[in-house]
């Protein structure tokens, strides 16, 4: 199986953004002035976009039936759940123990709608944080994982009911998901708990397409030499920098144009999937090699450093008698936020805060993400060979069905 170092490293670059763009929600900093940081939501849409790409890539000849289907589901449920029940878990730990301590009230655990509310923890272990059924609540970042796992199981029914109509399904689904945002989504691009499936599957299934693009285009841009790849990088990325730049004013002042979002990340997806020229040469250093291995962690976990960074600040100004929240205005939007020694100060917290992320998600990887992908691959496996009384027959490829 083909494995797209460079846009791996896409992953990883873009799960950095953001961690920067949560940090500069909660503690002053600069870097809430550029509009590549302040925009940096976008940055799910290329996930979804590059999920659909790769998952079509390893699924597309494999899903025939139900029983295929659900050895899909299985492998797919695997790869996404027990990292999100480990952080889930840890968070509620988390603001377990800072209820029994002095804690400010963002921190207070309820029972009615908040963001620590004790209703939102079933609804998060069961990936239902992305269809309105509570606001954004405990690891925020996480309602993008319950959108593509449903996300997931219509890709699986799509590839099972339209067959060889596949690419067509899935640019109608894209496009109606789309349209929809247009129409009831005041958040365009930047819908979360609320309309978040839907962002889910018009980037996913842009991503479907852009892969059967890939497909029929090989042979013809095989000629390209490194050089011209490389001006055609180069161009797909200021294209990519600068639709971020005019995508919106931050996430309160989201523009129509950041429906563009798909579109724009899977003409990356399909430039940097060929990794002909050098900007994927670098993007293959094995520094962000790393992250793009740990990306999901990385994406997943920085939620519960940051809270606890958050935490800490308070406890500590509480403890000295200082004041350090302030009102900010972001956009003209008003966001308290905690001050943390001017520039400097705030450098410091972020890379420390950098560095503990990545600390964690090459923990989190290592001993959550990929033994739980092993082990749940296994079981699918299984049920492929015929245990619990059923076997999955080998999936011939679409052509050779068609012979």
């Amino acid at each position: 199986m083909v494995r797209f170092e460079a846009l791996d490293a896409w992953r990883g670059i873009c799960a950095v953004l953001v961690v920067l763009f949560h940090f500069c929600f909660i503690f002053v900093s600069p870097l809430m002035g550029y509009r590549l940081v302040s925009n940096a939501y976008l940055c799910v849409d290329f996930f979804f976009v590059l999920s659909g790409f790769v998952v079509c890539h390893a699924y597309r000849d494999r899903l025939s039936d139900a029983g295929s289907w659900l050895s899909f589901v299985v492998r797919r449920f695997g790869r996404l759940w027990p990292l999100h029940a480990t952080l889930l878990a840890a968070f509620v730990l988390f603001v377990g123990v800072v209820n029994l301590l002095p804690h400010p009230d963002r921190f207070a655990l309820t029972w009615g709608p908040s963001e620590y509310s004790a209703v939102a923890i079933p609804l998060h272990a069961l990936l239902l944080n992305a269809v309105n059924l509570h606001g954004m609540a405990w690891n925020a970042p996480s309602w993008s994982i319950g959108a593509e796992f449903y996300t997931y199981l219509l890709f699986g029914a799509a590839c099972i009911l339209a067959g060889r109509g596949l690419t067509l399904a899935a640019a109608v689904l894209a496009l109606a998901s789309v349209s929809l945002l247009a129409v009831v989504s005041p958040t365009y691009m930047n819908s979360t708990a609320d309309f978040g499936l839907f962002r889910c599957v018009a980037g996913f299934f842009t991503g479907v397409v852009a892969y059967r693009l890939f497909q029929a285009g090989q042979a013809r841009f095989a000629g390209i030499s490194r050089w011209g790849a490389t001006a055609i990088e180069a161009g797909v990325v200021a294209l990519v920098v600068t639709f971020v730049l005019f995508a919106g004013r931050g996430p309160d002042a989201v523009a129509m144009v950041s429906l563009a979002a798909p579109l724009v990340f899977a003409l990356a997806v399909l430039v940097f999937a060929r990794e002909g020229g050098h900007v994927s040469r670098l993007l293959r250093a094995r520094p962000l090699k790393a992250l793009g291995r740990w990306s999901y962690s990385i994406y997943l976990g920085h939620q519960l450093v940051l809270m606890a960074a958050a935490y800490g600040v308070w406890a500590f100004a509480r403890w000295q008698g200082l004041n350090l929240e302030t009102q900010v205005l972001v956009e003209g939007h008003a966001k308290t936020l905690y001050a943390v020694g001017g520039v400097a100060g705030s450098f410091a917290l972020l890379v420390a805060i950098l560095v503990a992320v990545v600390a964690l998600a090459a923990l989190t990887y290592a001993r959550v993400e990929e033994p739980a992908r092993q082990r749940f691959n296994g079981l699918a496996k299984r049920m492929d060979a015929g245990a619990w009384g059923f076997r999955i027959q080998p999936v011939a490829s679409r052509a050779s069905r068609a012979s």
